[in-house]
């Protein structure tokens, strides 16, 4: 078909004949030229006359390429029964493959009705297959990347946004610039650079592009303690740049992340989303501005106003049960009484107490240091989740800080529900998550000094890793 849609360009005929005349060197240019996007006809002539007989030139205008942008409207009609072709699926074919199905139904008509049909199921098959539910899904259903050497190059720019909410502390830390990692903007605004820049490095069929111009921009709310990130990369190129966009815009969010998750494990990122796009076939794109236009399943953006309000009515769930963390004492008959009420038929409760020893290692003291407001909006989360994965119960933990001597009294959690077994399992993955997540520290005091559990203190060793005079 290659060397016919060569032919065809150069309005001559050749005959079977003609053709196995020439050597196969010859033919092989000729399939070449026909594969081409742009055929040099002058070259294709010149070929076509070294075969015997010599080509007869056409009389009737044969088939022209037809038009890259749209499907003609009778290669539409002739393919219906297979699917169809709509221009975005049209553009990604080669000039080649466009030559083919409209070769193929221009002499599909002469056929008759069952050859016909087959004909074009054959057709459609090798050249759209797949293809037809994706630009990026080969014929045969295989992953690929979409050829763009015929598009021209063109201005394309993207901007996409996302943000980092995060806890006071946290946010402090932000707004005094100093968190321990270092410049935590500043190295957030470098990585979104280098990371729109690996963009092809990380998505595979994304094109690496040579990029004109990447700006990230962060913005601190006091309001709403989030960083808002907007990242804008710019190229003259043949295909668009919002992947890039979204990557480094994301890639700041989580380096954020990283600097400050000492201060808050529990940091939301995103919504990370595209802005607006522009330049190329697809023309222009801008996000819309209300949360209801999108579309069902894809994460909403909401307004300032909803997101206050529902971080109010989230926060009224956790404030009205106890979880606190405190250098004081603790008292049993305050965590029953918050969780009792005249629903619950069975309330479990959990004692830790200080022991005496710790694998094999002797404890005479103990010493507890938390981040105290992270600890406790940490503990309000957990209390949050549990209450609504078992409905009907109702916790709370307290959580003892500084020196403890064994036999004090360093955690209480209490879970009360209609059912003692909803009680117990509630109590049971209470205490098991805020062991977990909770960033409460503790230092063991033995016979060989103090030593943190957990890790290794820089200044003191482990017991076991002490030699005879330490």
């Amino acid at each position: 078909m290659a060397a016919r849609r060569a032919l065809d360009l150069a309005r001559l005929k050749l005959s079977l004949e003609a053709w196995r005349s020439l050597p196969l060197t010859t033919r092989r240019h000729l399939v070449e030229l026909g594969s081409g996007d742009q055929p040099d006809v002058a070259e294709i002539t010149r070929l076509a006359r070294l075969a015997t007989p010599v080509p007869t030139s056409l009389e009737a205008a044969p088939l022209v390429d037809p038009d890259s942008e749209h499907a003609p409207d009778a290669v539409t009609e002739v393919y219906s029964k297979q699917g169809s072709l709509p221009d975005k699926l049209w553009q990604s074919l080669s000039a080649l493959d466009r030559y083919t199905l409209a070769k193929v139904a221009e002499r599909a008509l002469r056929r008759d009705p069952a050859e016909r049909e087959a004909r074009l199921d054959q057709v459609w098959n090798e050249i759209i297959g797949h293809s037809a539910t994706s630009t990026h899904v080969s014929p045969k259903g295989g992953v690929r990347m979409i050829d763009v050497g015929g598009k021209n190059a063109t201005k394309r720019r993207a901007v996409a946004v996302s943000e980092v909410r995060m806890n006071d502390e946290a946010f402090k830390r932000l707004q005094r610039a100093d968190a321990p990692k270092g410049d935590v903007l500043g190295t957030a605004r470098v990585a979104g650079i280098m990371a729109a820049k690996r963009t092809s490095e990380l998505i595979p069929l994304c094109h690496p592009l040579a990029l004109t111009g990447i700006e990230i921009q962060l913005e601190l709310d006091v309001e709403q303690l989030r960083v808002v990130i907007q990242g804008s990369v710019e190229t003259m190129d043949r295909t668009g740049v919002e992947m890039e966009a979204l990557v480094a815009a994301n890639t700041a969010a989580l380096t954020i992340y990283d600097m400050l998750k000492a201060f808050d494990r529990a940091m939301l990122i995103g919504p990370t989303r595209l802005l607006e796009k522009s330049g190329g076939r697809s023309g222009d794109y801008h996000a819309p501005a209300a949360a209801g236009h999108a579309r069902a399943g894809w994460h909403v953006t909401m307004t300032q106003g909803e997101a206050a309000a529902q971080a109010a009515q989230q926060a009224s769930k956790s404030i009205q049960r106890l979880c606190d963390v405190r250098d004081a004492p603790l008292s049993v008959e305050e965590v029953l009484a918050a969780v009792k009420r005249p629903q619950a038929g069975a309330v479990a409760l959990f004692i830790g107490d200080v022991r005496d020893h710790n694998e094999g290692q002797d404890v005479s003291l103990l010493e507890y240091e938390a981040y105290v407001s992270m600890a406790i909006a940490e503990m309000r989360r957990i209390v949050t989740e549990l209450e609504a994965e078992i409905p009907g119960t109702r916790l709370a933990a307290i959580h003892r800080i500084g020196k403890l001597q064994v036999g004090d009294t360093a955690i209480l959690c209490a879970a009360s529900s209609p059912h003692r077994a909803e009680a117990f399992q509630a109590g049971r993955e209470l205490i098991d998550r805020i062991k977990e997540r909770v960033p409460v520290w503790k230092r063991e005091h033995g016979a060989h000094g103090p030593y943190w559990v957990g890790w290794e203190d820089a200044r003191v060793a482990p017991p076991e890793k002490r030699g005879p005079k330490d």
